[in-house]
């Protein structure tokens, strides 16, 4: 038989090239939001300093005020006290004011100044270079010589008090000319941010449109082919897909039975011949007789042979169309014969000539009309016995999905009850927050940190009911006394777990189904034992695992389990226990009866486990 493969390459390749175009057009939005979010951020900070700045040079002009201001209060009356307070003002204000000027030339991280001025500042505070030195030499020496003689006659510091007075006007005038221009450059940045925001906004908006064109509309119009194709194949298989589920139980059962039959299949032989185009060229005595004609008409088709078969037109096209790509067609046919039904295997086989085209069909075929009588015999002798293996397949399946919503249910109450209602609180915490409140503020800040606490351990909560993260980390021994200690916090029953020593790990999926089974005896237990105290005990050695949950509360008929796969009275738990059982090859005895408590035993051998594993 000739598999082609080559529809299913190309569709493959196709879908590859599209996942890779799909990446690439993701990939360039997101380095796209990136680049304009750091050009952005690197904006903002360019804005952040340009205010800074813009402030420390409108200081400059106070400061050299002030400095003014303090000169002329010297007085020739005044105490020792007061110079020196005013010799203190004079130092602060000079000392500030020449940190700042060389700030804003040089860049100060204290003050926040990048330093990093244009041309044109550059220029401007040359400009004020002299004035500015002028004044702070005069305002130092003044300040030195008050420092060593407070009470100096005024007339020893007139010189340095006229060179102030003369030169503050000139600094007042270059730092107006100064503060005008960093405003007018922090401006033109805020206008180039503008421009590179829209020029970000446009060169997305012409990625993704590129990418609605090439990738996008390319990947929904094969995704629309992918889908009417398998609308085409659904009408075939929708019957057999709802049969699928419900015949896995019995299907290993049928191939044994099935096996049983011993007819034997005739060998394959040839039936026929026809040209290219499926006419009847010559048909063999051995197919003659299966027909029950002495002769046949050459002048038909194919189909023509088999009276009876369904949709014989069809299938006649399936088979030219196949081999006309030099393929070979096999299967099945069903038709009328001479006196009954017949099957028949059949191989219809191109041959090519020396040019590669398709000659002649070569029609091979095995009588399977015996054994398929005896299959149908076989099957109706055993059709009670698979219905009732369907309707077992059909209400574990109800079973499974009940205790599936159950647990969508009780997952879904856990956190819209829990977790729901504890992030809605606090939303509403955080959104009452005012941090202008001072001490309120904290107490809501403290309040909802509290909140979060409780969210965490919610979801810790949750999650372990779901899978305790324990058991994957250390196994099954911590797993089932942290959930023992745990479970017994939130119950008046004592519970007890005994165990020695240390186990080996086990396989990861029989430890998971070991601990859902004993969870759901522990719960069972809790829930309708009645019992003051529920002993666990864990023992094991090298060759088998024993895991027993014993309580002593009101008991129950354990008959009602006998016949767990088809009594509904036995519930949903023991039915999950003894099929969780039954997958890790272990052993589960329930032994319970009214008024004498109930005792689960669960065992397993520990080394046919590891070896299924490996």
């Amino acid at each position: 038989m000739h598999l082609n493969l080559q529809s299913g390459a190309n569709s493959r390749i196709k879908f590859s090239r599209l996942g890779t175009w799909y990446i690439l057009a993701l990939s360039a939005i997101a380095i796209i939001s990136i680049v304009g979010q750091v050009l952005i951020q690197q904006h903002l900070r360019d804005q952040f300093s340009d205010s800074q700045v813009v402030n420390v040079a409108g200081k400059q002009r106070m400061l050299s005020q002030k400095i003014t201001k303090t000169v002329l209060l010297l007085k020739a009356d005044q105490t020792e006290k007061e110079r020196n307070t005013l010799r203190i003002n004079l130092q602060e204000a000079a000392h500030l004011w020449k940190i700042s000027q060389e700030g804003l030339q040089e860049g100060n991280d204290s003050l926040h100044l990048p330093g990093n001025n244009s041309p044109t500042v550059t220029g401007l505070f040359e400009e004020i270079r002299d004035p500015f030195t002028k004044l702070y030499e005069s305002a130092v020496r003044i300040s030195a010589v008050l420092a060593t003689h407070p009470l100096t006659n005024l007339a020893a510091l007139d010189s340095d008090i006229q060179i102030i007075l003369n030169q503050e006007g000139r600094f007042l005038s270059g730092m107006d000319v100064l503060v005008r221009q960093y405003a007018r450059e922090a401006g033109q940045k805020i206008d180039a941010l503008r421009r590179m925001e829209y020029l970000l906004l446009f060169v997305s908006l012409f990625v993704i449109t590129l990418e609605v064109l090439f990738i996008f509309r390319p990947t929904a119009r094969q995704v629309s082919r992918t889908v009417n194709k398998l609308r085409a194949s659904e009408k075939n298989s929708r019957k057999l897909l709802t049969e699928v589920g419900a015949l896995y139980a019995s299907l290993e059962k049928s191939y044994e039975q099935l096996s049983t039959i011993h007819e034997p299949v005739e060998n394959p032989r040839l039936y026929a011949k026809a040209d290219h185009g499926g006419n009847v060229t010559f048909v063999s005595e051995a197919f003659t007789l299966l027909l029950g004609q002495h002769a046949v008409d050459h002048a038909r088709r194919l189909s023509d042979l088999f009276q009876g078969m369904a949709l014989a037109d069809d299938w006649m096209d399936e088979v030219v169309d196949l081999v006309s790509e030099g393929s070979a067609w096999h299967g099945e046919l069903r038709f009328q014969g001479a006196t009954r039904e017949c099957w028949v295997a059949l191989v219809i086989q191109p041959v090519l000539g020396a040019q590669g085209n398709v000659e002649e069909l070569m029609v091979l075929g095995s009588d399977m009309t015996d054994r398929k009588l005896a299959e149908q015999r076989m099957n109706r002798k055993n059709r009670a016995e698979i219905e009732k293996t369907i309707n077992q397949q059909k209400f574990r399946s109800v079973l499974i999905l009940e205790g599936q919503e159950e647990e969508r249910k009780r997952i879904a109450m856990d956190i819209h009850d829990g977790i729901g209602q504890m992030l809605t609180s606090l939303k509403y915490q955080i959104e009452s927050i005012d941090v202008k409140e001072g001490k309120t503020a904290s107490q809501k800040i403290a309040d909802a940190d509290h909140l979060i606490k409780d969210v965490i351990k919610e979801v810790r909560r949750v999650t372990f009911n779901l899978k305790p993260t324990v058991l994957g980390d250390y196994g099954l021994q911590a797993a089932l006394k942290v959930f023992i200690h745990e479970i017994a916090k939130l119950t008046d029953i004592k519970l007890v777990y005994k165990t020695t020593g240390e186990m080996e790990r086990l396989p990861q999926k029989v430890e998971n189904n070991i601990f859902r089974i004993i969870q759901e005896a522990i719960n069972n237990a809790i829930k309708y034992s009645g019992a003051d105290t529920i002993e666990v005990v864990l023992q094991h050695n090298d060759q088998q695992l024993l895991i027993v949950v014993k309580d002593e509360g009101k008991g129950f008929d354990a008959r009602i389990v006998e016949a767990r796969s088809m009594n509904i009275e036995s519930g949903r738990g023991f039915f999950n226990m003894y099929e969780r059982t039954e997958y890790i090859n272990g052993k589960l005895d329930i032994q319970s009866a009214p008024g004498q408590g109930t005792t689960v035993a669960l065992t397993v051998p520990v080394q046919n486990a590891v070896l299924q594993e490996e």
